[in-house]
């Protein structure tokens, strides 16, 4: 016999418990209760903050990496109002667990919650008035009876936001911070969702560091990482990745993304240790070696990025429609041999053309001046009569001056993720160069820039000649 809070023989799953609650029902007969359908499974996820979420459907929950699925609903007997759950086994689809809790709404919820994790905190509000004004969707009139109440305020800026009203939805949350509200947590997620409809890049990361180290959630820590990275403080993204893997180690998004994290920082050991992990999960092979190709190209080790670009390309040809050919290109001319690489370029243009891709002669254009050959580049693109062609043209014999204020590229080089800054943080750095700003140059110099054709059409092409001329003017 079970001796658990719960009255369930059926094996528990070993990883840890993340809970997906969804909408419970109100089978009470009592219209007046309504309210509970629409806000009981958020109330017992809030009080789970970071080990649970609200869903729609079981997809929603897997969606969340839900190993747990928690259904409920009320009834009546006589007159005592019961919380009726159930908690389903994600892998097995067997219930686990089922346990009834009666008395007051709000507090069979709190109960719910704590029997699930002890730890679990309360929730922001437990008026009942605020909180069913709340779940008719009345936020005004909850706040007016419970000012302390933040999962209003924080639905009230929701609401104001998606029907645009961005300045109406910035004012609630001055109001809601004029005061404390009741949750530390909610006035942490009313800080962070202010400074992200400011569009205040600083508050937005100093609200997520406080907002993390209270509350341990993998999609806050995700935002996290990717400010931290954008910001290029790529250890703190490290540390970010490697926390939500300790939570979720299935997690491949965030494995993909601590890799990079540690190539950015030249951590190749590490990454390719990382990749291989990330390899072993389900339909991630190709882009494992993608990315670990481009974590060695950043780290100028072209053979090794060379050989993981074709080992890509052997998996899956159609994960980047023979992209991953064209980037092994790069890496074998940067190898020193350009007739190899002609070569792999031109298994790279053959596979575009059954693909019946329109740009591919542009490609081959840009691929001539990429590697230095000018009057060729410029022979191809002859042939190529377009308006994008002449202004391509005009750039490449120098008839088109590009702005060298440092200052200029440096928004552009800030304003753009990492892994794709090699164009603005070449112009930059020649910039920084040309400005006798040498040291700062070195240091913008020493990562390779990506083989990529996804920037400005017509100055991508310029990334290689400038990057290569500028680190032998640096003495790289």
């Amino acid at each position: 016999m079970c001796g658990t809070a719960f009255s369930a023989c059926t094996r528990v799953p070993e990883s840890p418990a993340r809970y997906a609650f969804l909408p419970f029902d109100n089978l009470t007969g009592d219209a007046a209760l309504d309210w509970l359908a629409r806000t009981a499974h958020r109330i017992a996820a809030a009080q789970l903050a970071g080990t649970a979420h609200t869903a729609s459907t079981i997809g929603d929950a897997y969606l969340e990496r839900a190993n747990r699925f928690v259904h409920g609903y009320f009834t009546r007997q006589g007159n005592t109002l019961r919380l009726n759950i159930e908690v389903e086994d994600a892998a097995t689809h067997k219930m686990i667990a089922t346990q009834q809790f009666d008395g007051a709404a709000l507090a069979s919820i709190s109960s719910l919650a704590k029997s699930l994790d002890p730890k679990a905190g309360e929730f922001s509000s437990s008026n009942t008035e605020a909180v069913a004004a709340w779940g008719h969707g009345d936020f005004e009139k909850a706040v007016a009876v419970d000012p302390a109440f933040g999962a209003a305020w924080l639905s009230m800026m929701e609401a104001k936001a998606r029907s645009g009203d961005n300045a109406g939805a910035i004012e609630a949350a001055d109001r809601a911070l004029s005061h404390p509200v009741k949750s530390d947590v909610d006035g942490m997620r009313i800080e962070l969702a202010r400074a992200t409809l400011k569009g205040d890049a600083r508050a937005e990361h100093d609200a997520l560091v406080k907002l993390t180290a209270k509350v341990a959630d993998p999609r806050l820590l995700e935002n996290l990482g990717a400010l931290e990275t954008k910001a290029r403080e790529f250890a703190l993204a490290e540390g970010d990745y490697k926390k939500i893997l300790a939570a979720e180690p299935d997690n491949a998004q965030a494995t993909n993304l601590l890799g990079y994290a540690q190539g950015l920082q030249g951590k190749v050991s590490d990454a390719e240790a990382t990749f291989a992990a990330y390899a072993k999960m389900p339909g991630q092979e190709a882009n494992s070696f993608d990315s670990l190709g481009e974590v060695y190209f950043m780290n100028g080790k072209f053979a090794d990025a060379e050989k993981a670009f074709l080992h890509a390309h052997e998996r899956n040809a159609a994960f980047l429609s023979g992209g991953d050919l064209r980037k092994a290109a790069y890496a074998h001319w940067m190898s020193g041999d350009l007739p190899g690489a002609d070569a792999i370029f031109a298994k790279y243009a053959d596979f575009k053309i059954k693909l019946h891709d329109p740009a591919v002669e542009w490609e081959r254009a840009q691929w001539l001046y990429s590697t230095m050959r000018t009057d060729a580049a410029l022979a191809q693109l002859a042939k190529l009569p377009s308006q994008q062609s002449i202004l391509q043209a005009k750039v490449w014999r120098g008839e088109i001056k590009l702005p060298q204020n440092p200052e200029q590229w440096k928004k552009a080089y800030e304003a753009v993720e990492p892994v794709a800054d090699g164009l603005f943080r070449t112009l930059y750095a020649e910039a920084l160069a040309a400005a006798g700003n040498r040291e700062e140059a070195k240091k913008l110099a020493a990562r390779w820039p990506l083989p990529d054709n996804a920037g400005d059409a017509v100055l991508q092409s310029l990334v290689f000649p400038k990057f290569v001329a500028l680190r032998r003017m640096l003495n790289l």
